[in-house]
């Protein structure tokens, strides 16, 4: 039986899932030998190599190998390091056959592109496909694991991939069942770089639903805290069973990919536990390794006493005080470990706001925070350790609000954020033009949204996330990304550095398995259980008649007030809104543009840009008069918007020119996005008019782009598609 780990294939029924969360903390089953192999398995032995082996190891000094940048918790890299199961399971490989290896590291859909190109030896993570034969032999696989549909809590039931009809679907680019989902009729495919990407364009509803492994997307759910994402199940394709993880090795090179297969064949069954306990398994010893403490600080923590730390009273599902005056969330998990591993004690001291922590920490009540953010101003007075707990920054809003495309859509509005948090710092230096208000804690400004005295507020998603599921239900949701991730550590007072030492290392030794384990606890991948809520409906419908005949009583005195905000709303409206053809205008476009341009710079990201003109429009006008040339402008922008993604930004440029800004589309994605307009405004049939096409342009953000040289090569090609005949699509 062979030792490597295998994901236990699993039989869904909805009713009673919580097996599920039992197969997180369980981790992978591994199924290995018994008897005959565990009087030796603590050894790790050099394998035996044939002549030709021995030779090949002895005149390769080094083994190129292309590692996923992004692949947790298999590989990541991370401040200069590579770091993850894939980078232990070569260190193992290297210790038996002597091979070394020289890693580097790429997005997935450019470590395949190096592997094709024959740019490395090898490359990790490659899933098995006959098309991919003529350019790899393949190792053994070391990880196999079902294929998974995540969708957001809203979803409604999935039964199976025709559920799927007419969703976004995100995938990783170039990810090996890519091809079957295509062949999926009416499904429209996104293709994400990253594993964050993907993840955050599902829970800022820029695609319906995304397909990977479990291990993948329940990492960065833990990690990043989010808790608007469940398995609907199995992705369930005729002909894709799992994926299975391999080596790969360039076809000029069998001595190498035999070599590797000893390795892999040699590592023991300890070795195979050990390194599952480590990435894999949520099972085990939740205590961890000791810190590593010097005498000094061992010293320094038996004569402190018990350490006093502040929290953020009102910080779900990070941080409270509960009803009892308990501290609980994740950082009170987080800390309990702590207490454990160095043997000391930790006393909350109780305020009622963030505003009070801050002040009991600078007048010396407290010794640190349990969860902060650096910034300029905190690091002049705290060090910060390395973070523990990552989680995007967005914008909730009234649940009526259109989605938002950034901050630059926050110009002029009134937003409302927690008063001294790391966040408001940086955005009254980065967008001074914002209107901030500082509020208590985050109930005090959803309040605020929810009553209308603001337009949004700012906050991480997971606190936001957790607010919206437990008191703000159907009246708020997330309508933007910051583009923002709040990264978080202890906070310790500048004045002990000691205690900074020892918090450092003590984060240090938090491993996989202690993580998940808290996270699971406050964010779990929530599975669709089916329940009768006959009796509850009625409850509700009834609860909603005396509501209503409440709420008639109240429009009489509120009307008014409503009329003036609803003419304010309008008003703003307007002001960014083409008034024949209902979409932004001009100088809209010019906000986002510049806004998209900076979010490229800053994150190194990417975006492309459509230009679009109705072909002899002029000739439109002059033979049927200018109100069938304005119908015609307004039947083109409604094909436009049935075919635009919710991310994308749609205005008129001027006359008959149409503008589009696609956020993360590279070439190949803008290209078909804008045939696909093209061929649709070309089948549309219009009212009094023949037949109308229309010329495209594109083109995509380069780094040293500004709004204008971007729209100028978006225009040249637009251009060049008129010289070429028009109706058709050109890109610069």
């Amino acid at each position: 039986m062979d030792p490597r780990p295998t994901m236990t294939r699993l039989a869904f029924s909805l009713p009673g899932t919580r097996f599920l969360l039992a197969l997180l903390g369980a981790g992978l089953a591994l199924a290995a030998p018994m008897a005959d192999a565990l009087g030796d398995t603590t050894v790790s032995a050099r394998v035996a190599l044939s002549a030709e082996e021995q030779a090949f190891v002895e005149s390769h000094s080094h083994v190129r190998v292309v590692m996923p940048v992004d692949h947790p918790p298999f590989s990541v890299y991370r401040g200069g390091e590579g770091r993850g199961f894939e980078h232990d399971l070569l260190r193992l490989i290297s210790d038996k056959t002597g091979l070394t290896f020289e890693k580097s590291y790429a997005v997935w859909s450019e470590a395949l592109r190096r592997f094709r190109r024959g740019k490395v030896d090898m490359i990790a993570s490659i899933s098995y496909r006959a098309n991919r034969r003529p350019f790899t032999l393949y190792t053994e696989p070391y990880y196999r694991i079902p294929v998974f549909v995540f969708v957001r809590n809203d979803f409604g039931r999935y039964r199976g991939v025709e559920d799927l009809d007419g969703a976004r679907v995100g995938i990783i680019r170039d990810i090996f069942y890519e091809a079957d989902l295509v062949d999926i009729a009416n499904i429209e495919l996104h293709r994400f770089d990253t594993y964050q990407e993907l993840t955050r364009a599902l829970v800022l509803g820029e695609v319906d639903a995304l397909v990977q492994n479990l291990t993948n997307i329940d990492h960065l759910i833990k990690r990043q805290a989010f808790s608007d994402i469940r398995i609907a199940g199995e992705l369930g394709v005729p002909g894709l069973v799992e994926e299975d993880f391999r080596f790969g090795i360039t076809p000029g090179t069998p001595t190498l990919q035999a070599i590797v297969q000893k390795g892999l064949d040699a590592i023991t069954v300890a070795e195979w536990e050990a390194l599952t306990a480590q990435w894999l398994d949520g099972d085990g010893d939740t205590n961890g390794p000791a810190p590593g403490l010097t005498e000094e600080e061992r010293a320094y923590l038996r004569t402190q006493g018990p350490i006093d730390i502040c929290i953020d009273p009102n910080w779900m599902p990070f941080e409270r005080f509960n009803e009892a005056g308990d501290f609980e969330g994740i950082s009170a998990d987080y800390f309990a470990l702590f207490a454990r591993t160095l043997g000391t004690a930790f006393r909350p001291v109780i305020t009622e706001t963030w505003t009070e922590s801050v002040e009991a920490l600078n007048t010396g009540r407290c010794d640190l925070f349990s969860l902060a953010m650096p910034t300029p101003e905190r690091e002049t007075y705290l060090d910060f350790t390395d973070s523990y707990i990552e989680t995007p920054l967005v914008i909730a809003t009234q649940a009526d609000v259109a989605f938002l495309n950034g901050l630059a859509d926050l110009k002029g509005r009134t937003i409302a954020i927690p008063a001294l948090y790391a966040f408001a710092e940086l955005l009254r230096e980065d967008y001074p033009e914002l209107d901030l208000v500082e509020v208590t804690d985050i109930d005090a400004g959803l309040d605020l949204v929810r009553d209308g005295k603001v337009f949004g507020y700012i906050g991480t998603l997971a606190t936001i996330g957790y607010k919206l599921q437990t008191k703000y239900t159907g009246e708020l949701r997330v309508t933007g990304d910051t583009g923002r991730s709040w990264d978080m550590g202890v906070a310790v007072r500048e004045d002990k550095p000691m205690l900074f030492a020892i918090m450092q290392k003590a984060v240090e030794s938090l491993t996989a398995e202690q993580k998940r384990g808290i996270n699971d606890k406050w964010i779990a991948v929530r599975y669709e259980e089916r329940t009768d809520y006959t009796l509850l409906l009625w409850v509700i419908a009834l609860f909603v008649l005396v509501m209503l005949i409440g709420a008639v009583l109240y429009l009489k005195q509120a009307g008014l007030r409503k009329q003036l905000q609803a003419a304010y709303h309008q008003a703003e409206r307007l002001a960014v809104t083409d008034k024949l053809t209902g979409v932004y205008n001009r100088h809209r476009l010019d906000e986002t543009l510049a806004e998209e341009t900076r979010k490229a710079e800053r994150y190194d990201g990417g975006f492309g840009v459509i230009i679009l003109d109705i072909d002899h429009f002029k000739h439109v006008n002059d033979r049927f008069g200018h109100r069938i040339g304005d119908l015609v402008l307004q039947t083109v922008v409604e094909v436009l918007q049935r075919h635009c993604r919710r991310s994308d930004v749609l205005g008129r440029w001027g006359g008959e020119e149409f503008l589009i800004v696609a956020p993360n589309a590279d070439k190949a994605t803008l290209l078909a996005f804008a045939e696909k307009l093209r061929a649709a405004i070309e089948a549309e049939p219009f009212s009094d008019v023949d037949h109308i096409t229309t010329s495209i342009g594109a083109s995509r953000y380069e780094r040293g782009d500004n709004p204008d040289t971007l729209v100028k090569r978006a225009d040249d090609a637009l251009y060049d598609a008129k010289r070429r005949g028009r109706n058709r699509v050109a890109f610069r």
